[in-house]
């Protein structure tokens, strides 16, 4: 069972991204969400506020993802956090790459709604 109480930290810097992962998280999965528009402020919120999971864009300024995905694997208090890429990267080699980094997962966009929704309650329900 989802706790409703549960939150899921939102990394991407694009204003429509935004809104459509906002809404799956919320609508969809019924859960809380925050939107972090940048590497750094993801990190910020992380330190704030222990999120149940991230759905990371892989190319945001400042930080990107797969900086951001290093520095919480790397730290004992933040390696457990889920994180799944959400990137319109789509080389082959890309997902190889945000694995290799530490994401628990990646998503391809544009993706399907229900897909995406199947992806996150696999994390909050383990």
């Amino acid at each position: 069972m989802i706790s409703a109480d549960s939150l899921v930290l939102i990394g991407e810097d694009e204003p429509d991204n935004q809104v459509i992962l906002q809404t799956v998280v919320e609508s969809l999965v019924g859960v809380r969400a925050e939107v972090a528009g940048d590497g750094l402020a993801v990190l910020a919120c992380v330190s704030r506020e222990k999120p149940k999971m991230i759905l990371l864009d892989l190319m945001m300024p400042g930080l990107d993802g797969f900086q951001v995905t290093r520095q919480l694997k790397g730290d004992p208090t933040t390696a457990g956090i889920p994180i799944v890429a959400v990137s319109a990267m789509a080389r082959p080699d890309d997902r190889e790459a945000a694995l290799a980094a530490g994401c628990d997962e990646f998503v391809r966009k544009p993706f399907e709604l229900d897909d995406l929704e199947a992806v996150i309650r696999t994390y909050l329900e383990s």
